[in-house]
């Protein structure tokens, strides 16, 4: 027997699939199967993939659960819009005209594809949504979640305190448009990023920077008298679709946004100065985040945190709030958006069908045990015709080891694919960490990325503590990339490919029964203790899903060998 969660409909749509013992079973992500990034659509490949896998029905479904409430989400940003009228008619407009676009279809969507007469049709609130994905892999109560996104339902801040495994209590909420989530995805418009995709590039371009800025973008938002404050005379996305600033901001930065389409490169001209504004609205960011932190840990006394929403994938931003003296343990899920909400949404099922037995309320699952669910494809009969097999599985990741030594880059299509947004060995390119114009190389000719943009490095855990320091309260974090690390100055000459401008790195620690891990046994006699690891993936595209995929992928990047479960692969 199953539960079903979905994500859909804003950004980032997505399927999970947990069964009667509280497992995750399955997950999906409509961008794997589309190819269209951030695929925001109601999620119809990855929902037919999962009957057709599992042959789901009305006889073994226990319920459907929406990952937010559509009348209540649609209504929030209605109403804020026909209060102010006289400056929203575009947004208004546009809202009632692509009502049927929004949330509010859900059910007419799903019931295309499953009988709803005997299943129950579920709908949890947003935020909670975000809050149980992220207690679905961490259950030490009592514990608080602090949920932090561009907004949902109605709210865009939460903090639930959770005292047991039946007691999660809505304690704290900052109400749309007060939103840090939209400030900064505003701040990643201006710059000429994608909002809801490019507030990571944002991210990566602060460390260049300098916050000259900062005294002005913090005249904007605010946490005053315990709530969270924006002044929205500086952001449109209160009253436009097609841009998030307004004019108010522009005057008050100074300079004029940055065109998508012109360059932005180290050295460029005007790079600096957009630098210095990531920089500023990073720091506005944090310091915004510690007051949330500061506020909930006051409210509550607890010292174990959860966090989650779009604002937790900000890895220099979870460091640093991590620092926080009250915290002893922060604990991210490894899909903290949106699509990582699907499985809050199948979990609220769960929790719903066993509210009656307290000991089934959480299930003690793991990071570890949840990182790759599914099943994979391994349809590789093509492959003969342009690759020729070099090594069978049991000797391949000793070849992809003295491939490594030898400086080549290798594409990892391993297995099933990585739950959240970070490439952690399965959906990888990797090659030698101690190579810096390797990593330039994988970086600009190959993934056709900006060079602000940092790689990341891998290494084992029992090395880790000797390259980097660690935050105690962040080691479930460096499991699956959540959060960054300062690399040790004694090796820092020796990894400069994989350290950012501000001298951090987005290390992930991995143990030596993964795959990344059982390579990195294999070079320990070269003496190369790190890989560089990133997504294996144009930068543009969405993450390879399966062999297909992948051998397009590695066509269109020039990439020589492919990994795989079945062994690895060099072009013919």
């Amino acid at each position: 027997m199953f539960f079903l969660g979905i994500s859909a409909y804003y950004h980032d749509s997505s399927v999970a699939l947990i069964d009667s013992s509280g497992k995750l079973v399955d997950f999906k992500k409509e961008e794997w199967l589309s190819r269209v990034k951030g695929d925001k659509s109601f999620p119809r490949q990855s929902l037919q993939e999962l009957i057709n896998t599992y042959n789901l029905s009305e006889n073994n479904i226990l319920s459907v659960t929406f990952y937010e409430k559509p009348v209540r989400a649609w209504v929030t940003v209605l109403k804020h819009s026909v209060k102010n009228n006289s400056l929203s008619n575009e947004l208004t407009r546009n809202y009632f005209k692509n009502a049927w676009r929004s949330s509010m279809r859900f059910q007419l969507d799903i019931s295309k594809y499953l009988s709803l007469k005997k299943i129950p049709l579920l709908y949890s609130d947003h935020h909670l949504s975000h809050t149980l994905c992220t207690l679905f892999y961490y259950n030490d109560f009592p514990c608080v979640s602090v949920v932090v996104d561009g907004y949902g339902d109605k709210y865009c801040t939460s903090i639930h305190h959770i005292k047991s495994k039946n007691e999660i209590i809505n304690i704290w909420n900052s109400e749309y448009p007060n939103s840090l989530g939209l400030f900064y995805s505003a701040i990643t418009d201006f710059l000429g990023f994608a909002v809801n995709e490019g507030e990571y590039k944002m991210m990566g371009l602060a460390a260049f920077g300098k916050p000259s800025f900062y005294e002005n973008l913090k005249k904007t938002i605010k946490f005053q008298d315990d709530q969270l404050i924006v002044d929205t005379k500086y952001y449109d996305y209160v009253r436009r679709v097609d841009r998030s600033y307004s004019d108010t901001l522009v005057e008050l930065l100074g300079i004029a946004p940055r065109q998508p389409d012109i360059p932005l490169e180290i050295g460029e001209k005007d790079f600096q100065i957009y630098a210095d504004i990531a920089c500023s609205a990073q720091k506005v960011l944090e310091e915004l985040l510690f007051l949330i932190f500061k506020y909930a840990h006051k409210i509550t006394k607890e010292s174990k945190f959860l966090f989650s929403g779009g604002v937790a994938m900000n890895s220099s931003a979870v460091s640093k709030t991590s620092n926080l003296k009250f915290i002893k343990e922060l604990n991210i899920p490894p899909s903290p958006g949106d699509s990582g909400a699907a499985i809050g949404a199948a979990y609220y099922g769960f929790l719903q069908e066993n509210k009656k037995n307290s000991n089934n309320l959480v299930a003690n699952n793991g990071i570890m045990n949840n990182l790759f669910p599914g099943q994979s494809k391994s349809n590789e009969d093509f492959f003969e015709l342009v690759f020729d097999k070099i090594a069978d599985p049991q000797e391949s990741l000793v070849k992809v080891s003295e491939l490594i030594s030898e400086n080549k880059i290798i594409a990892t299509c391993y297995g099933n694919i990585e739950t959240g947004p970070r490439a952690l060995g399965h959906r990888s390119i990797i090659c030698n960490a101690h190579n810096t114009q390797l990593i330039k190389k994988l970086s600009t000719e190959i993934k056709k990325r900006n060079l602000f943009r940092p790689t990341a490095p891998v290494i084992l855990r029992e090395h880790a503590e000797n390259y980097f320091h660690l935050e105690k309260s962040l080691m479930n974090c460096y499991l699956h990339m959540a959060s960054i690390a300062t690399p040790k100055k004694e090796f820092s000459t020796n990894i400069k490919g994989v350290i950012h401008a501000d001298n951090s790195s987005r290390v992930q620690i991995c143990d030596e029964n993964q795959l990344l891990g059982k390579i990195l046994m294999n070079l320990k006699k070269y003496n190369i203790y790190l890989i560089a690891n990133t997504s294996f993936n144009i930068s543009s595209d969405p993450m390879v899903y399966d062999k297909e995929d992948a051998f397009l992928a590695t066509e269109r990047m020039n990439i020589k060998y492919l990994l795989t479960e079945t062994g690895l692969f060099v072009k013919k």
